[in-house]
C-alpha cells in the first residue's frame, strides 16, 4: 500500500553547498594519487600531497556527518508529523535516491570498462568481486583484499558503509526512543573499542563501518539538538559572530598543523586517532548546525548559487569523479605531460572536473531527478 504525506518538509538551503565542499575535499584527495615514481619524487608533490591527503579524509568524514544529520532529521520529522515511522517506506525512499546511479556505476566499472579496454588492445581484468558491492559490503572487500583494479569501483566503499548503517538506524531510533543519550553513548563506545582493538592490525580502520560510527553518531547528535531544540540548542544558536569565525579558523589551522597535533608521540596512536575523529566529526557537525540555525553566521553558503547547484548534483560528481580522473590521466599520457608536475597537479584535476560536471548534471536532470519524484509516494500518512 502506498501512503502519502502532505507535510511540508523542511529544506535546508545551505546544505547543498556543504555537500559540494565535502565532495571537493574527496576529489582533491583522489586527484593526486599516482603510480609515477618521477612525480612521487618531486618535493612539490610531496608537500601538496601531504595536505591534500588530509582533505580527502576530512571530506569523507564530512560526507558521513552530513548524511547522518539529514537522515536522522528525516526520520524525526516523519515520526513527528505522522505520529509513527515506518522503516520500509524509508528504505524505499533511500533506495530510490542511492541505488539507480550506484548500480549504473557498478555496471560501468565491472562491464563497460573491461570491454572498452579490450577494444583498444589493453588487456584488463577486474580483480574486484562484484558481489561485495552488489550487497553493499564493498568496504570489507577493500579491507580484506585491497583496492579493486578500477578506482571507479573502489570509491563506492563509502556508499556501502552508509547502507549498512541505515539498515539498522530506524530500528535503533525506535528501540531507544526517549533514551537517545544511551544510544549515542553506545555508538561512541563501539567506535572507541573498535579503534583500540583494531589499531596496529592489518585491518584498514578508515574503511571499517564500526570505526566510522564516530562520524555518524555525532552527525545524528546534532540532528537531535536541531530538531528537538534541546541539549544546548539556544546556546549554539546565539553564538557570537566572533566565536563562529574562531571555530572556522580552528578548523583551518588544524589542517595546517595536522601532523604535529594528531601524529604526536606523546599519546598512544589509538588515542590520537580517537581524538582526531571526534574533533573533526564535532566541528563538521557544528558547521552544519551553524549554517542551518545560527543567528550570527558571518556567511551562509547557500548564497553561492553555483556551489549550491554543484551540491545538488554532488552524488553524480562523486560517483563519476574517478572516471574523470582516469580520462584526465589518459590525456596527460597522450600529450606527454604525464611527468610534468604542474600538469599533474593543476591540469589533470581541472580536466577531470570539466569532464564529470556535465555528466553529473545530465545524470541529475534526466536520470536521478525523475526517479526521485517517486519518493513522494512513500511517506507515512498522518493517522
Amino acid at each position: 500500500m502506498v501512503e502519502h504525506s502532505t507535510a511540508q518538509k523542511v529544506f535546508f538551503k545551505n546544505l547543498d553547498a556543504l555537500r559540494f565542499i565535502a565532495f571537493l575535499f574527496i576529489f582533491l584527495g583522489h586527484a593526486l594519487d599516482t603510480d609515477s615514481a618521477y612525480i612521487q619524487q618531486s618535493g612539490v608533490y610531496g608537500w601538496v600531497k601531504n595536505y591534500v591527503y588530509i582533505f580527502g579524509k576530512t571530506g569523507f568524514s564530512f560526507a558521513f556527518v552530513l548524511s547522518s544529520y539529514i537522515n536522522t532529521w528525516v526520520i524525526l520529522e516523519e515520526r513527528q508529523h505522522a505520529g509513527m515511522f515506518k522503516p520500509w517506506l524509508y528504505y524505499i525512499r533511500r533506495a530510490l535516491r542511492i541505488w539507480p546511479l550506484y548500480f549504473l556505476v557498478l555496471f560501468i566499472g565491472f562491464v563497460l570498462v573491461p570491454l572498452g579496454m579490450e577494444l583498444i588492445g589493453e588487456p584488463y581484468k577486474e580483480i574486484g568481486n562484484p558481489w561485495y558491492f552488489i550487497l553493499f559490503v564493498g568496504n570489507f572487500f577493500l579491507i580484506e583484499h585491497g583496492w579493486t583494479h578500477s578506482p571507479i569501483i573502489s570509491v563506492l566503499w563509502s556508499v556501502s558503509v552508509e547502507e549498512q548503517f541505515y539498515i539498522f538506524w530506524p530500528f535503533l531510533l525506535i528501540i531507544f526512543r526517549k533514551n537517545e543519550k544511551w544510544l549515542f553513548g553506545l555508538l561512541l563506545s563501539v567506535f572507541a573499542i573498535t579503534t583500540v582493538k583494531l589499531f596496529e592490525t592489518d585491518i584498514n580502520l578508515w574503511f571499517h563501518t564500526l570505526f566510522l560510527l564516530g562520524d555518524i553518531c555525532l552527525g545524528a547528535v546534532f540532528a537531535f539538538i536541531s530538531f528537538n531544540r534541546n541539549w544546548g540548542f539556544e546556546t549554539l544558536k546565539t553564538l557570537k559572530k566572533g566565536s563562529i569565525i574562531g571555530i572556522y579558523m580552528l578548523f583551518s589551522c588544524s589542517l595546517l598543523v595536522y601532523g604535529s597535533v594528531f601524529n604526536n608521540q606523546i599519546l598512544p596512536g589509538y588515542v590520537n586517532l580517537i581524538l582526531e575523529k571526534m574533533f573533526y566529526a564535532l566541528i563538521l557537525s557544528f558547521f552544519i548546525f551553524e549554517q542551518n540555525f545560527c543567528d550570527n553566521s558571518f556567511f551562509k553558503f547557500g548564497r553561492l548559487k553555483t556551489i549550491t547547484y554543484l551540491g545538488v548534483i554532488s552524488y553524480g560528481l562523486f560517483c563519476f569523479h574517478e572516471i574523470g580522473l582516469l580520462i584526465g590521466q589518459r590525456v596527460l599520457l597522450l600529450t606527454e605531460l604525464d611527468e610534468n608536475i604542474w600538469a599533474f597537479l593543476i591540469l589533470k584535476p581541472l580536466l577531470a572536473f570539466a569532464i564529470i560536471a556535465p555528466f553529473a548534471a545530465l545524470s541529475w536532470h534526466y536520470f536521478e531527478k525523475p526517479i526521485l519524484g517517486l519518493k513522494r509516494n512513500f511517506y507515512t500518512e498522518r493517522g
